[in-house]
């Protein structure tokens, strides 16, 4: 009897593994939200079946090492950010809350809109905080900024639900920007325009820190009144979910400070 076939490995077995391990490699890095760290904000899901076919594709090459690197590293860092503080040491010192007084404006700081033009739970939950500021009396306008097409507008959905809530307030817009350095250098030359000199800055908490020294660094007085964190329990990241969630975001606000500094956005990135 000829043992060979019984022995050998099924051709197939090489490419599934390969397959299998890049997918795992794409699930963990879409976990960590590591799209972060390059600013991709557009959905990643379809990402994890094409690693599952280059990773079948690349088993059999010298790469091969690389994808087990690759799928091990991030599996331990996955679980170091689940079962450990990382995310709040990271995070220590990145919110910046201040005193709410009176201001020339409320300026909100754009977020990705929804293809049907509906606001995601970034956007909302900064344009809350923005009218809640307004609605308090603290400033007369709002100034939001439009983002590059394919995005949607942000104006349109803020209009409309000030019109429900009963704030006749002004809306300026600015742009389109393409980040918080764009935001701070149009809205800095609409204060000198209109003679306006401080702004109540409204952002996600994590970003806060950054946004307040960019506008900062453009001449404006900033009051940061950051918004309420809706996707995780910033306060506490004491689930391993909230944790995990976190994680991108928070490492991106780490190189954030980085770059701006060298490029001299801002003046002091370790401020907090």
């Amino acid at each position: 009897m000829d043992d060979t076939k019984s022995t050998a490995r099924p051709a197939w077995r090489p490419s599934a593994t390969g397959a299998a391990v890049s997918a795992l490699a794409a699930v963990l890095a879409r976990d960590l939200e590591l799209r972060a760290l390059v600013s991709y904000w557009y959905d990643v899901h379809s990402l994890v079946p094409v690693a599952a076919v280059a990773g079948a594709l690349l088993w059999r090459s010298p790469l091969q090492r690389a994808l087990v690197a690759a799928a091990a590293g991030l599996s331990a860092l996955w679980l170091v950010v689940a079962f450990t503080p990382l995310s709040s040491w990271l995070a220590h010192g990145l919110v910046r809350r201040d005193d709410v007084r009176p201001a020339d404006a409320v300026f909100v700081l754009a977020s990705r809109i929804q293809d049907d033009g509906e606001l995601t739970g970034t956007a909302m939950s900064r344009l809350v905080r923005g009218l809640e500021l307004i609605g308090q009396g603290h400033a007369p306008r709002l100034i939001l900024s439009e983002m590059h097409p394919p995005m949607g507008p942000y104006a349109e959905p803020a209009r409309a639900l000030m019109q429900h809530l009963r704030l006749p307030n002004e809306v300026v817009t600015v742009g389109p920007v393409w980040n918080t350095r764009d935001e701070a250098v149009h809205v800095a030359r609409l204060c000198r325009e209109r003679g306006w000199k401080r702004l109540l800055l409204v952002t996600s908490p994590v970003h806060s820190r950054r946004a307040a020294a960019t506008f900062e660094r453009e001449g404006l007085e900033v009051i940061s009144s950051p918004s309420v964190e809706t996707r995780y329990d910033l306060e506490t990241l004491w689930e391993p979910g909230d944790r995990i969630l976190a994680f991108g975001s928070i490492v991106h606000e780490r190189i954030g400070l980085w770059m701006y500094q060298r490029r001299g956005w801002i003046q002091d990135a370790a401020r907090p």
